[in-house]
């Protein structure tokens, strides 16, 4: 061996051997170093994850933001024609005077006796339109309703047991109704087949159920507050001897919804409707319905053991709105709600998509910079503010469809040009459009939510674990690699 050949040989000796830890001589792009070990890169893609909940959330807020703007607006509509309507009614309420002690003295005092309706047959028929104001719409209804029934004989030993005095004289029929203001013509009345004119407004001293305090003083019985949410008709004596049969004519405008208390000792309410998207809420549901797409009609049939309240009350207040049949003139879920419940899946959506792209970026040669997978989960935050921007415009389901092409597009391509993969792009893109498809169904079958929920993450975790088995998690290669 010559003299240079054994210097050569010195220096070389001399070098430190390559690891996979000498950036110098690492391919840029590749994963190399501790922050660029998939353990590493693991952590980072999980505490992201995490990190964009707080984007998910400022948008959450501006859902609850505009879904709060379109209630106010639906208001501002309503207040024009009717808020929603609750009918609690008609009673006979018979005035009786009481001695009571108050400051020291006693004093007379106005109460009320309260009777139900033996008979309570309520026949509604209900015309509902939408109406728009900018971006918004409510729906409005106008409703016809015929109350007929019958009283039984006036029985005032009950009265007279609290040593009250009747006034038969003042006696009259009271009928509660939540907004006045949706009235568009007068309140006709018959009994025992008479007219018996015209409702007046207020209901005389007795309380609605929507209201704690009383409207008048009852220590001084000339203090009545007419204003109160209801009308009113003085019934003569002479009807109260014998079974009293009475016929209401009603006509009255509202909005969203209507309520209806069932006063009767046996109640029959029929209502039908040109609108085909009704909810049945409250106490009571109905006995039969019919549900097309031209509307609706459904039956009830409440009797007095169902409604769980005396017939006679001796109350300044009329029977409690807890035995209550709701009506509500809804859209089958509304947007905003789509949109809040489409913010439940997002950690989950997030999660499987970086998912994906970890896996990706394993199987290729080049590597996804953390910074590239917050402008990733941006992307994807970006999607729910696109949905629900289109959503107000043009409906749930097309602003879902171009919402959600547009950020697969965008996120494959991304990630794809990072990895420089068309292959990887195209498989990104199957991905995301297959999450996106199964979140649509979720959200339209909400009842399999939670199995398919669990399906997918069980999926996910079961490709990933596989994908990832001869993964050196230390070093980024795989373990048939590193023993070679």
């Amino acid at each position: 061996m010559s003299d240079s050949e054994g210097q050569e040989t010195a220096k070389n000796s001399q070098k430190p051997a390559q690891t996979g830890t000498d950036t110098k001589h690492v391919k840029p792009g590749t994963m190399s170093g501790l922050t660029q070990t998939p353990g590493w890169k693991f952590i980072v893609t999980g505490v992201i994850t995490l990190l964009l909940t707080i984007p998910a959330l400022l948008v959450w807020g501006l859902v609850e933001e505009r879904a709060d703007r379109a209630n106010q607006v639906a208001n501002s509509i309503s207040q024009g024609w009717g808020q929603a309507q609750r009918i609690n009614g008609p009673y006979l309420v018979v005035p009786y005077l009481v001695t009571e002690k108050h400051k020291d003295k006693y004093i007379e005092v106005r109460r009320h006796a309260i009777y139900s309706p033996d008979l309570l047959e309520n026949t509604s028929d209900l015309v509902v339109e939408e109406r728009k104001k900018a971006i918004y719409s409510t729906p409005l209804y106008h409703m016809k309703s015929t109350l007929s029934g019958k009283f039984a004989p006036i029985d005032t030993s009950v009265i007279i047991s609290r040593n009250g005095r009747p006034r038969l004289n003042e006696a009259f029929l009271a009928v509660e109704v939540s907004d006045p203001t949706g009235f568009r013509s007068e309140v006709m009345a018959s009994i025992n087949n008479d007219d018996a004119g015209i409702f007046k407004p207020g209901l005389k001293g007795v309380n609605p159920t929507n209201r704690s305090a009383v409207d008048y003083d009852m220590y001084n019985p000339q203090a009545i507050n007419a204003k109160s949410s209801g009308i009113h008709l003085p019934v003569a004596k002479e009807a109260l001897q014998d079974e009293m049969q009475f016929e209401i004519k009603l006509a009255i405008n509202g909005s969203r919804g209507l309520q209806i208390v069932p006063s009767g000792k046996t109640t029959k309410l029929a209502v039908q409707s040109n609108w085909p998207h009704p909810g049945f809420d409250g106490q009571f549901l109905p006995e039969t319905r019919n549900i097309t797409e031209d509307g609706f009609d459904a039956n009830w049939t409440i009797p007095n053991l169902a409604r769980g309240m005396s017939a006679v009350s001796l109350s300044d207040t009329l029977s409690s709105t807890k035995s209550v049949i709701k009506i509500g003139f809804v859209k089958p879920l509304k947007f905003y709600q789509l949109v809040s419940r489409t913010l439940k899946y997002a950690i989950a959506f997030f999660s499987l998509v970086f998912l994906s792209i970890f896996i990706l970026e394993i199987a290729g040669k080049q590597s996804v910079h953390w910074i590239q997978y917050i402008l990733t989960g941006l992307a994807m935050v970006v999607f729910y503010i696109l949905l629900l921007a289109l959503a107000e415009h043009i409906g749930f389901e097309f602003a879902y469809l171009i919402a959600a092409t547009a950020t697969t597009a965008l996120v494959s391509w991304y990630v794809g040009t990072t990895l420089k993969s068309k292959n990887a792009m195209w498989l990104l893109t199957a991905i995301i459009g297959m999450t996106y498809a199964i979140m649509y169904l979720i959200l339209k079958e909400d009842k399999y939510a939670l199995l398919i929920g669990s399906i997918i993450a069980f999926a996910a975790i079961a490709v990933t674990m596989y994908a990832t088995r001869n993964i050196d998690w230390s070093n980024g290669r795989s373990k048939e690699a590193r023993t070679n």
